[in-house]
C-alpha cells in the first residue's frame, strides 16, 4: 500500500485515540487507500489534489478540490483512492463536545441556554447526504481550516476557526430549510420528502458526471417522474439538473487543466463531451477563457 499519512494539526493527543474527544485536522497523501465501514465523529471530507470516493450507504460521492462532504457522527462510510498520482485529502474531525456545544447554541432560544447551559452529548447538524460545492458555506470553511492547519496559529485561534466552520454547517442546515420551502407542496413533510428525493437524484448526477446526461435515470433514482424531478430540482436548487451537471463538469475541467498534462481533447472526452467545439464553447462562456488559455494563465499563478 502506497501511502504517507501525516497529521496537519492535532489539538491534543494522538489521532485515533483522540477521535470524538479532540478536534483533529488530518492531511494525507496516497495513490491507493481504502477504508470500509468506518465510523467516526462528525467530520468534513475534502480533497486538495486529485479525487477520492466516499460511499455512504449505496450512494457514492466523488470529492475533489471543488467539493466536500459532511459525514454525521457514527455514520459508516467507505473510502476508496486509486490513482496514478498521489491524492491529497484534508479531513476535519470535530470533537463531540465542540460539535454539541455549537449545535445546541444554534438550536435553542437564548432563554433556554441561560437556564440549562450544558449541551447534549450527541451533536446534530441536519445537512443531509450531499456534495457541498465551491462557494457554499461548508466548502469555504474547509478551505479556511486548511490554511489554519498549514500555519503556526495557536490553539485558541484554531478553535475559533473550528467554531466558525460549525457555524457554517448551521447555515448550511438553514440552506436546506430554504431549499425545502421553495418546493411547491402544502405540507412540510411532503416538502422534506421531495427534497430528500431530489438529493438522491443529485448524488447520482454527481457520481456519473462523466457519463451522458440521463434525466430519466436520475429521476428513477429519485423515485419521481422525469418532469416532476426536473421541476422539483429546479425549484429547490435554483438550476435545472442539466444546468447543475454542466456546472460540475466545468469545475472538474478547470481542475483537470491545472492538475493534469492531458490535452484538451482528453479532458473533453473524460467529462463526457462528444464534441470538442461544444466543450470549448461552453468552457469559454463560463470562464471567459479557452481551455488552453485558462491552463496557461492559472497554472502559473495568474
Amino acid at each position: 500500500m502506497d501511502k504517507n499519512w501525516s497529521l496537519a494539526r492535532t489539538l491534543s493527543g494522538e489521532f485515533f485515540s483522540e477521535l470524538f474527544r479532540s478536534n483533529v485536522l488530518l492531511s494525507a497523501r496516497a495513490r491507493q487507500h481504502s477504508a470500509c465501514g468506518f465510523k467516526g465523529p462528525l467530520s468534513i471530507k475534502g480533497v486538495i489534489h486529485g479525487e477520492a470516493l466516499w460511499t455512504l450507504g449505496r450512494q457514492k460521492f466523488p470529492v475533489d478540490s471543488n467539493s466536500c462532504l459532511v459525514v454525521a457522527r457514527d455514520e459508516p462510510y467507505d473510502l476508496a483512492i486509486e490513482a496514478a498520482e498521489p491524492v491529497e485529502t484534508f479531513v476535519v474531525f470535530f470533537s463531540d463536545h465542540l460539535a454539541a456545544d455549537v449545535a445546541d447554541a444554534q438550536s435553542r432560544p437564548i432563554e433556554s441556554l441561560l437556564d440549562s447551559p450544558v449541551a447534549p452529548v450527541a451533536p446534530s447538524f441536519a445537512v443531509g447526504r450531499r456534495l457541498w460545492t465551491e462557494g457554499e458555506p461548508i466548502h469555504r470553511m474547509l478551505k479556511e481550516l486548511r490554511e489554519c492547519a498549514l500555519s503556526t496559529m495557536e490553539q485558541g485561534e484554531v478553535d475559533r476557526h473550528l467554531r466558525f466552520a460549525l457555524d457554517g454547517m448551521s447555515r448550511a442546515a438553514g440552506q436546506v430549510d430554504t431549499e425545502q420551502n421553495r418546493i411547491a407542496a402544502a405540507r412540510a413533510e411532503t416538502r422534506a420528502e421531495l427534497h430528500r428525493r431530489v438529493l438522491l437524484g443529485k448524488a447520482h448526477l454527481d457520481a456519473t458526471i462523466e457519463a451522458s446526461f440521463d434525466l430519466g435515470e436520475a429521476a428513477r433514482i429519485a423515485c419521481l417522474s422525469p418532469h416532476h424531478f426536473h421541476r422539483t430540482f429546479r425549484s429547490a436548487l435554483g438550476r435545472t439538473p442539466f444546468g447543475y451537471v454542466s456546472e460540475r463538469r466545468i469545475a472538474r475541467a478547470k481542475r483537470l487543466l491545472l492538475e493534469k498534462d492531458w490535452d484538451v481533447v482528453e479532458i473533453s472526452t473524460a467529462l463526457g463531451y462528444r464534441s470538442l467545439p461544444s466543450f470549448t464553447r461552453l468552457f469559454k462562456k463560463e470562464t471567459g477563457h479557452s481551455p488552453g488559455a485558462y491552463r496557461t494563465q492559472f497554472r502559473n499563478g495568474g
